[in-house]
């Protein structure tokens, strides 16, 4: 359904223009001069506007150049008992979607505004597209385990109803931001945008404006009008991670948008009527966070309708190499190898660590393997298992002298390192950050080896 309004001073065709395009199943308001469109401006945003352009008290065009920051998500139709040249014109300047000149065929109106309807969500899509980052809905789950199964099972169910709020409960790391993309992508809103925002990642003082948009001179630097995340995914799934980091007053915000479906941007006074699906992920005890008063109940009780946990990787073992396999094929392109998986040896070493990281973790270990790997497989000598406060040698099982020595004898500590550095630098593409992350080291201790080994790298990602 979308909303249009209608600006028409002739009582009979508007009342007839509106019962036209109620039937085509839109919902419609109606001014019969540009104080009462203005005053409609201040609390709605159309989808549509069908402006004429003589009104008692002044000309439609005047009205559009005037309210065109408000209008600028709107399509607008000029209507004109006198046509002219220079009026079609401006009106195709101020960016007009058509004129038409009275009397209007009001079937062939409904279609056009059907037409335009469509054409206005096209661009907010392709708005979406550009500031999203939005992956690739198709990506595999990998669900060998029975406990994965079951929940993969439960997302596949709820994907296709529908429930308006999802809670995606487990530890870090786990898949959740895969499975809310496998959500979406089941559901029938799967043609429309999804939009993640991470709620830990952006700043206190920016998080509103990415949520819900801001008006030009909201702030000091709002130098135009920005549309927020919630009115980017109109009619699509907006993926709110780590939600348990929201703030009180945002959290009251959010609420709203979730029970009224409309909000306000930042420094606006229009409602913005949205629809959307929020899938809110978190590896926090939301509840405990209730009673301790840092989140709020009803917005808790509001993102809980229907509440999945995801399993940590350690128990779901069956997991672990077929994920550990998928990684691997997806990344031989990236590395421009073909390794035939893992030898038996490794995968035992897989198989026998507990993955506090849980499957990024994993997928990070793989990546590091590729890098370090010689050989057709990748054996236990390149992979750097190493829970939090533990070293390498610590947490790792033993490996044999036969499956660490090359051929030719060990090299020496420092040249093992250089290689090493070496390999996550090319590998990175010369990103000191990238390689760092490769390497499982802060970026000060890399930077510490590339100036002992003379090799230069770019700051930051």
């Amino acid at each position: 359904m979308s909303l249009v309004l209608i600006v028409e001073d002739e009582k009979l065709l508007r009342w007839a223009i509106t019962e036209q395009l109620k039937r085509h199943g839109h919902s419609v308001h109606s001014a019969a001069d540009l104080a009462e469109a203005g005053e409609h401006l201040t609390k709605h945003q159309p989808d549509v506007m069908l402006l004429d352009l003589s009104l008692p008290d002044g000309h439609g065009l005047d009205f559009y150049q005037a309210n065109q920051g408000h209008l600028q998500d709107t399509v607008v139709i000029v209507m004109t008992a006198v046509g002219q040249v220079e009026d079609a014109v401006r009106a195709m300047k101020l960016g007009a979607i058509d004129f038409l000149n009275k009397p209007v065929d009001q079937v062939e109106l409904a279609r056009l505004i059907d037409r335009s309807v469509s054409l206005r969500e096209e661009q907010l899509e392709a708005k979406a597209a550009r500031q999203t980052r939005e992956r690739d809905l198709k990506q595999e789950l990998i669900a060998e385990s029975p406990a994965f199964q079951e929940v993969v099972r439960v997302a596949g169910e709820v994907a296709q109803s529908e429930v308006s709020s999802i809670l995606l409960q487990g530890e870090s790391g786990t898949g959740k931001n895969v499975l809310a993309r496998h959500i979406h992508a089941l559901s029938s809103r799967s043609k429309r945008p999804i939009l993640e925002v991470s709620c830990a990642a952006i700043p206190d003082n920016l998080l509103e404006s990415e949520l819900l948009g801001h008006e030009k001179g909201a702030f000091t630097d709002a130098k135009a009008t920005r549309h927020g995340t919630f009115e980017l995914a109109d009619g699509g799934t907006v993926v709110l991670d780590e939600v348990g980091e929201l703030k009180l007053e945002l959290q009251a915000k959010l609420l709203h948008v979730l029970e009224e479906r409309r909000l306000r941007r930042v420094g606006g006074t229009r409602e913005i009527f949205v629809d959307v699906r929020v899938i809110a992920l978190t590896n926090r005890n939301l509840d405990d966070m209730v009673k301790d008063g840092s989140f709020r109940q009803d917005l808790f009780y509001r993102l809980n309708i229907f509440p999945i946990t995801v399993p940590p990787l350690r128990e779901r073992p069956e997991d672990i190499l077929p994920l550990g396999t998928h990684f691997l094929d997806g990344l031989q392109s990236k590395f421009g190898r073909e390794l035939d998986g893992f030898n038996r040896q490794a995968e035992n070493h897989l198989l026998a660590y507990s993955w506090p990281g849980n499957v990024r973790e994993l997928r990070n270990v793989v990546e590091r393997a590729m890098i370090l790997e010689k050989e057709k497989k990748i054996g236990p000598s390149s992979l750097i298992l190493t829970p939090v406060g533990q070293s390498a040698a610590a947490a790792a099982p033993t490996a044999t002298a036969d499956e660490i020595l090359p051929e030719k004898g060990l090299p020496s500590l420092e040249e093992m390192e250089r290689e090493l550095v070496s390999r996550a630098m090319k590998a990175s593409g010369n990103n000191q950050t990238r390689a760092a992350e490769l390497l499982g080291i802060s970026r000060d201790q890399l930077r510490y080896r590339l100036k002992k080994f003379d090799h230069q790298g770019q700051e930051s990602a």
